[in-house]
Formats: structure tokens, sequence, C-alpha cells
């Protein structure tokens, strides 16, 4: 029978100038395992909320941007989320096939609601074009919230 790994006793100290960005390991008693930042351990601890509580408050922000969107359904056609390391990265579509410069004044003010209301951490939010999906999002991790939904382009080879 193997033996378990000895447990340490000794305290581990994260600097954030020298460990920002070294990965940790964390194994909770569930066995569920996550792996983090020193920059990303010291921002939780800085949050000083739960993961339970930190849910709580994502599943309102994405329930505020969906109204948000839906309010400017004829400017916005699809609207995307995903992480970026310790960030929450939201991508909206415009309807235009240009930049819709209205609109990045509209996620300026939005962006500073959602930092003000919601305590998630960094959020920071972008516009993306329709036919380029794919240079900006992880079909991996991006979640559609809103809108139309396209999957992304893939390379096809020869």
């Amino acid at each position: 029978m193997a033996k378990a790994p000895a447990k340490s006793k000794n305290k581990v100290h994260i600097d954030a100038a020298l460990d920002g960005a070294r990965e940790f390991v964390l194994h909770p008693e569930s066995n569920d395992l996550f792996v983090r930042t020193g920059k990303q351990v010291i921002e939780a601890c800085q949050l000083g909320i739960s993961v339970e509580v930190w849910l709580t408050e994502l599943s309102g922000m994405l329930e505020r941007v969906i109204r948000w969107a839906g309010e400017r359904a004829t400017r916005v056609r699809s609207c995307f989320v995903s992480p970026a390391g310790s960030k929450t990265v939201l991508f909206f579509v415009p309807t235009s096939e240009q930049f819709d410069f209205d609109l990045a004044d509209e996620l300026t003010d939005l962006t500073s609601e959602l930092l003000k209301e919601y305590n998630v951490g960094m959020v920071e939010l972008g516009q993306i074009p329709w036919a380029e999906l794919d240079r900006f999002l992880d079909p991996r991790t991006a979640i559609h919230i809103y809108g139309e939904q396209q999957e992304p382009h893939r390379s096809v080879e020869a």
C-alpha cells in the first residue's frame, strides 16, 4: 500500500513581487484541485469572500449584462464571457460590421457600473467583430450569454 505524502506544517509565504506569477496548487478536502498564481491567491484574500459568494456576485453581474445587451438589441448582436487569468472578460459583438464608437462609450460606462456594483474582481469589456470571433474567443473557455451564437471558425487544412 502506498504511503500518503506527509503534510507540511510550515507556513507558505506568498510575496506579490516574488511569487505573483508562480503557480500554487490548492487541494481542499473535497479533492478538487485549484491552480492559482500567487497574484490570484492574494487577490482572492483581498476580496475576502467565499467561492459561493463570488459565484452569486458573478451570476448577478451576468444577469445585469444580459439585460443591458437586451436593451441594446439593435446594436448588440452577441455577448460572450471568458476567464482570463484573474479577470473576467466580456466580449460584445456589434450588429454593425464596423466598430461601433457609441457602443464603446456605453461599454465604458457599463464597465464602471459593474466594477462598483459587483464584487467579482477585475472585469474587462471589449468589442469584437463577428467575422473574427475565433481570433478573440477560446471555444474551450468562452461562454455565450446573449444573442446570436456562431461556432468560431476553424482553419481547414488541405
